[in-house]
């Protein structure tokens, strides 16, 4: 009897073992399950905002087009919507809308024209790259055509990239450099002085932007290569909702077609600068 006992008395313990396990097994796969759906909505609620923050940027980039269509400078709405980091009640907010036209298109190479040619030895020269840099990625261009970054030309290695990265751009579409949002080492490449081009950025910090006369006043002649406004732009927007982050990056491109005017988005990247491009299709029509 005391044995028959001992065995039922293990029995029951078992039985108890495994019915606290099970429940503790429930409790945990349903806490699993209400932590896998707060970060689900709060991705949702993150990519809400930089997709909010996208649309903003692209309508104040199409009001510039009917207001002010002959310059675009950093004190222009479309600019000012560019914000330092804002500390949320779940976390944080940040946009950044950059001028591609600020930069030098190295895509402008590959009609192979000396002039685009003669800039950007004068850009890499500049940069203290090695002397060979610029013929590589004049040969690049010339052969293979347009690229998306950096990345498409092999021949570079990772420091020549960092060091070319805020300098270059890659135009979607024809497009000057603007002097009112270039550097003074862009600015100076383009146009072939050096001196010319630190005095119209000193003038543009006093006034804002620049005007025809300033760069006459500073002895640019040949504009060339050289323009007031922008089309193409960049976008780079990071949400952070209840410890869930989402960053993307658009590119936005301005055109008139049939009269109309208007900016819309062509490409995406959400996450990291290592993940695929969305390639976004035009609008079929304007509104």
């Amino acid at each position: 009897m005391k044995q028959d006992a001992g065995v039922v008395l293990v029995n029951v313990l078992v039985t108890l073992a495994l019915g606290a396990a099970i429940v503790v097994l429930m409790f945990t796969s349903q806490e699993d399950l209400m932590d896998r759906t707060r970060r689900a909505a709060a991705g949702t609620q993150a990519e809400a905002l930089v997709l909010g923050a996208e649309a903003s940027v692209v309508a104040a980039l199409r009001r510039d087009m009917q207001t002010a269509p002959e310059t675009d400078h950093f004190l222009e709405p479309w600019a000012l919507a560019t914000q330092e980091e804002v500390v949320l009640e779940t976390g944080r907010f940040s946009v950044t809308v950059t001028d591609a036209q600020s930069r030098f298109d190295l895509n402008s190479l590959v009609a192979g024209k000396l002039a685009q040619q003669q800039m950007v030895l004068r850009l890499t020269k500049a940069l203290e790259t090695p002397d060979r840099v610029a013929i590589d990625i004049i040969e690049h261009m010339i052969r293979r055509g347009p690229a998306r970054d950096l990345d498409d030309i092999t021949s570079l290695d990772d420091q020549t990239r960092v060091t070319l990265a805020p300098h270059v751009s890659f135009l979607p579409q024809g497009g000057a450099v603007n002097v009112n949002t270039a550097s003074a080492l862009v600015i100076g490449a383009v146009l072939g002085t050096d001196s010319g081009a630190r005095q119209l950025v000193k003038t543009r910090d006093q006034n804002g932007f620049l005007t025809r006369g300033d760069l006459t006043d500073a002895g640019v002649i040949a504009m060339n290569g050289i323009g007031f406004t922008s089309d193409v732009y960049d976008v780079r927007s990071v949400a952070e909702v209840d410890g869930t982050s989402v960053t993307l990056t658009s590119r936005i491109v301005r055109k008139t077609q049939l009269g109309q005017k208007n900016a819309y988005v062509v490409a995406r990247r959400f996450g990291a600068d290592d993940q695929d491009i969305i390639v976004v299709p035009p609008p079929s029509v304007l509104p």
